[in-house]
């Protein structure tokens, strides 16, 4: 069994990835967690180099997510995609064909008044296998 775990390091992607290893533990799935930075918008020399620290901070969140699987007894594999959420996210279910994604009711963006985040809602409505939205 597969698990991709959309994983943004914020709490809520992290209560998520806890939850899925807590009730999936017991098949020995592989945990496959994406993370998705957004590139700027302006290619200023300036909004590049903040990218990049984003970019590693990132990376560094993603990399401590798969090292709390792996000491949880699971094999993890971890992905970080470039791009737009939503379009990357599908391209990783494209090449990983997990049983089933797993996403946080909401990532780092904090708009309290949407019932789901805006990639997670677009994820139930565009995922060519089943979802599973934690909260």
């Amino acid at each position: 069994m597969k698990i991709m775990i959309c994983y943004d390091g914020s709490e809520g992607s992290h209560r998520a990835l806890e939850q899925a290893v807590d009730y999936f533990k017991a098949q020995t799935p592989e945990i496959i967690l994406v993370t998705v930075v957004e590139p700027p918008l302006d290619s200023s020399l300036e909004n590049e180099e903040v990218f990049e620290r984003w970019k590693t901070a990132r990376h560094n969140e993603l990399m401590e997510a798969a090292k709390w699987v792996t000491e949880h007894g699971l094999e993890a594999d971890a992905m970080l995609a470039v791009g737009d959420p939503r379009k990357m996210l599908l391209k990783a279910i494209e090449k990983k064909s997990p049983d089933l994604v797993v996403v946080g009711k909401r990532g780092r963006t904090d708009i309290d008044k949407m019932i789901l985040g805006s990639v997670s809602a677009f994820m139930v409505r565009h995922s060519p296998c089943p979802m599973l939205v934690m909260t």
